[in-house]
């Protein structure tokens, strides 16, 4: 009896462990068989996304989460979405953990940096930035977003020196090319500010049409005293804007009114969403518009009322008038 015993045992232990590596394999089957799932979905889901459908990008990268959390495109392709519906809380929590499932890919810090610093979170911004150079030296979205984090603290020779270094490594970078036009027109550098905006059009054309590129000259045209031109962009710029880009509608119309260009203006002030009317910076110009066309509308009552010391206009009647100067003309016949 205890032979059969001592012989039983061993053949129960193999027999367990043969169990449960068979359960181990057929669990891991299973995980990589979602992990598989998880990624055809998020490829539909990126696709989707790219072809602003939103709210299918969305089901589908949810859908890819609910078959494996494993999935750091599903995390990545989802918070892009629920930062472009707003969520930005949400987002920055998928954010970093398709940073970390990643193995901290580069091209995931700099979105991660990025909502940062639009968080206005400039430390977490500027940390991932170095450790993506501290890496690679070369990559010039590294750059551009350690020179987005100098340039909303105001500090402008930090933010041109890390711009130049993106543009040394991508000379075509649109967005790094508005940021140094921006510097230089705030900078009090106009001619250079319109310079850069040029070499832009040179080499995106179609950019010459996009609402931030048309304010931007519209505001370079104004500090350059080409009144004109900066008409002409600053009202077309305002047409095209975003009813929710309250901000910017500010900026035309603060320019509209240095260049007294004051129907415009009002114009501009209508086109800002309702929602945003309220907001202190848009009560104070449209009090300020108030008070100037009231102003105006006085100075142009007093200039409509005869002055009693002036003396009488004769009546013009058809004939060749001489004048001298400090007298009325008189009809020669």
């Amino acid at each position: 009896m205890f032979l059969r015993t001592a012989t039983l045992v061993p053949i129960l232990a193999v027999l367990a462990i043969s169990t449960f590596c068979g359960c181990r394999m057929l669990v891991g089957k299973a995980r990589n068989q979602s992990l598989v799932n998880a990624r055809q979905l998020s490829l539909r889901g990126t696709d989707a996304f790219q072809r602003n459908r939103d709210q299918d990008a969305e089901l589908l990268f949810s859908q890819a989460l609910s078959e494996s959390p494993q999935d750091e495109r599903a995390h990545w392709g989802y918070a892009s979405v629920l930062w472009k519906s707003g969520d930005k809380r949400k987002a920055l929590e998928h954010m970093n953990e398709a940073f970390r499932l990643s193995g901290r890919n580069p091209d995931y810090a700099i979105q991660l940096g990025q909502m940062h610093l639009d968080l206005g979170q400039f430390d977490s911004a500027k940390s991932l930035a170095i450790d993506v150079l501290a890496v690679n030296r070369n990559h010039n979205n590294a750059w551009a977003l350690l020179g987005d984090v100098h340039r909303t603290q105001k500090d402008w020779p930090s933010a041109l020196e890390c711009y130049h270094h993106a543009l040394l490594l991508r000379s075509d970078n649109p967005q790094v090319q508005f940021a140094v036009a921006d510097i230089y027109r705030k900078t009090g550098r106009p001619e250079r500010a319109l310079a850069t905006l040029d070499r832009m059009v040179d080499l995106h054309a179609a950019i010459v049409e996009d609402p931030e590129h048309l304010l931007l000259r519209g505001l370079t045209f104004t500090d350059l005293d080409r009144p004109k031109e900066a008409k002409e962009l600053l009202a077309k710029c305002s047409e095209r804007l975003e009813p929710t880009a309250w901000d910017k509608q500010l900026l035309v119309i603060e320019a509209q009114v240095r260049l007294a260009d004051l129907v415009q203006a009002r114009m501009a002030m209508g086109r800002i969403a309702p929602e945003h009317t309220n907001e202190p910076t848009v009560l104070r110009w449209k009090n300020r518009l108030d008070s100037d066309f009231v102003r105006l509308a006085n100075s142009s009552t007093v200039l409509s009322k005869p002055d009693p010391n002036r003396p009488e206009e004769p009546e013009l009647i058809p004939g060749v008038y001489l004048s001298q100067p400090g007298s009325w003309p008189r009809l020669e016949r």
